[in-house]
């Protein structure tokens, strides 16, 4: 048990000089790291947003226009129930963003157009008198909508920022409709800014083909079933043609919708049924690839789940020889004619995309659409909370904890055995740097607080082995039977100890956010090498020992 093979111990000695390698990024000045290369200059611990500040967003999420499109496609829903219950109606329209209003052309019908209502949705509460029904959500359904846009939106950001989980970015809920995002070490928010900015809303809808041949932008011509929707194409030149009104859409608060820039700047548009044939909620994966047959210029290759390639089919089934609109961040990228059926599950997006664009695009479908625009109305970089002062005290301490545990140890267990424990510890340490420079995670504040944990865990597995080789020697084993039998029978213990604390740390890691995170990823860290370290390390420094001195009796 005490013993490892030549192979076991040269891997072990491979394994830390590898360690060494990889933590060294950490200290090495950077007239050195500059004449290395790119990929190990960038394996280094980052700073979290307490430690060295980063940029600071209040974002707002545009609630309003989520439940008009919710009360849109409602509109729509109890429309198609209405005439399938063959229940005659005047119109039905959406009043104030709050509620739907169904106009009937007999009274007599109101119970009949009521029940098939409640078809639609059971939870909707009904009101009005006479030929009059009005719909609206319940206050409590309505919170519940916005906690889970809101909570979307935040889940959807971190996906988006944090790609890797390893930023830890803080990313937290600001009343009723406010996220707030902190990123650490951001400097140019120009890129991060275009990542919130976009929605990524892939949606795909039907060209009202009779409004196009009649004039798209002509006032007053669109039934309420449809909308208009800018082409990309008509966007790009209106931005070349008109700066000032490309600016003014952008700076717009609150933003433009889409038929409002179709109406007040006049570029290319098309009519489009409100009704989305299938959304991006549908969609399984995007990824940036080449269109070989045409040139080779980027597209975008996208594939749907199950119920979103059946959506998919049958509705290109159904409309053969008409345009199919690709709407993606309220712009029409594509309105291809539909010349049969498409019932694989998959299909491209083309248009004039450059390859970051399709790129980025990919990235940002892949992560999911965002269900709210969110605006951003604070924006400011934030300085380092605790500074270089602070940075500096947590360090004396970690290293006055170190020094601590190091004399216990001594003192003790003896030059020995509390050295070996002393070292493993230290080794530990590296272990845990390493890690975290391959990973590149942020260390915070509560970061610091795990490493100084894994200081005193480090040699918590040693103490176990140590009383446990005291017995065993007291039992009357000679010295190498005390030490193989102590580290067999501890074994257990070790394992046990280290697996409870690793599942919390896993638990914190996947359900906290921010700080905790960071606490979460050292202290894991921590524990992972430090099974190591207790395990397999030491054991090899006292197999050495041992071969070596052929010890009597053991100083411990």
């Amino acid at each position: 048990m005490l013993n490892l093979q030549r192979w076991q111990t040269i891997a072990v000695i491979a394994f830390t000089a590898l360690a060494v390698l990889f933590a060294l990024p950490n200290v090495l000045p950077a007239s050195i790291l500059d004449h290395l290369p790119g990929w190990y200059q960038q394996s280094r611990i980052n700073l979290g947003l307490d430690l060295r500040g980063g940029a600071h967003f209040l974002l707002e999420a545009d609630l309003r226009s989520v439940l008009t499109e919710r009360l849109t496609n409602l509109s729509d829903s109890v429309r198609a129930e209405l005439r399938k219950q063959q229940v005659g109606f005047k119109d039905v329209t959406v009043e104030g963003g709050n509620a739907v209003v169904v106009t009937l052309r007999d009274e007599a019908q109101r119970a009949k157009a009521v029940e098939a209502i409640h078809t639609v949705d059971p939870s909707l509460a009904v009101s009005g008198s006479g030929e009059v029904i009005r719909l609206a959500y319940s206050e409590q359904d309505l919170f519940r909508r916005k906690k889970e846009v809101i909570d979307q939106s935040i889940e959807i950001l971190r996906r988006r920022v944090d790609e890797t989980g390893t930023i830890e970015p803080t990313i937290v809920r600001e009343g009723d409709d406010r996220i707030l995002l902190q990123m650490p070490g951001i400097k140019d928010t120009t890129e991060l800014k275009r990542k919130i900015n976009q929605t990524a809303k892939l949606t795909f809808h039907l060209v009202n083909e009779d409004i196009a041949a009649a004039g798209a932008n002509a006032p007053g011509t669109l039934p309420p079933t449809t909308f208009l929707v800018p082409t990309r194409e008509g966007m790009q030149q209106l931005r070349a043609t008109s700066p000032k009104a490309w600016d003014d859409i952008q700076n717009a608060n609150p933003k433009l919708s889409p038929e409002q820039i179709c109406r007040r700047f006049q570029p290319q548009c098309l009519p489009v049924f409100k009704r989305v044939v299938v959304g991006g909620e549908d969609l399984d994966d995007a990824k940036a690839t080449f269109e070989n047959q045409q040139g080779g210029r980027p597209i975008i290759s996208f594939t749907f789940n199950a119920a979103g390639g059946r959506a998919f089919c049958a509705a290109t089934r159904a409309n053969i020889g008409k345009r199919l609109a690709i709407q993606l961040d309220n712009e029409i990228i594509s309105a291809p004619v539909v010349q049969s059926a498409i019932c694989g599950g998959s299909g491209i997006i083309t248009g004039s995309f450059t390859t970051q664009q399709t790129q980025e695009q990919a990235l940002l479908l892949r992560s999911g659409a965002l269900p709210a625009t969110l605006s951003i109305i604070q924006e400011s970089t934030v300085g380092a909370d605790l500074g270089a002062d602070a940075i500096h005290s947590g360090t004396v301490a970690a290293l006055v904890g170190t020094a601590l545990v190091i004399l216990f140890m001594l003192f003790v267990y003896g030059p020995v055995f509390g050295g070996f424990a002393s070292l493993a510890m230290l080794v530990n340490m590296l272990l845990v740097f390493a890690g975290m420079s391959i990973l590149g995670a942020s260390l915070t504040l509560p970061g610091i607080a795990g490493l100084v944990l894994t200081v005193g865990m480090s040699v918590d597995s040693n103490v176990l082995i140590y009383e446990r080789v005291r017995e065993e020697r007291a039992n009357g084993r000679s010295p190498f039977s005390a030490l193989a039998t102590g580290y067999e029978r501890a074994l257990t213990a070790v394992i046990d100890s280290n697996l409870t604390a690793l599942i919390a740390g896993v638990l914190l890691f996947g359900f906290g956010s921010g700080p905790i995170r960071g606490f979460a990823t050292s202290l894991t860290l921590g524990l992972l090498t430090h099974l190591f370290t207790a395990t397999i390390f030491t054991r090899m420094l006292l197999s050495t020992w041992v071969r070596w001195r052929r010890p009597t009796e053991l100083p411990v």
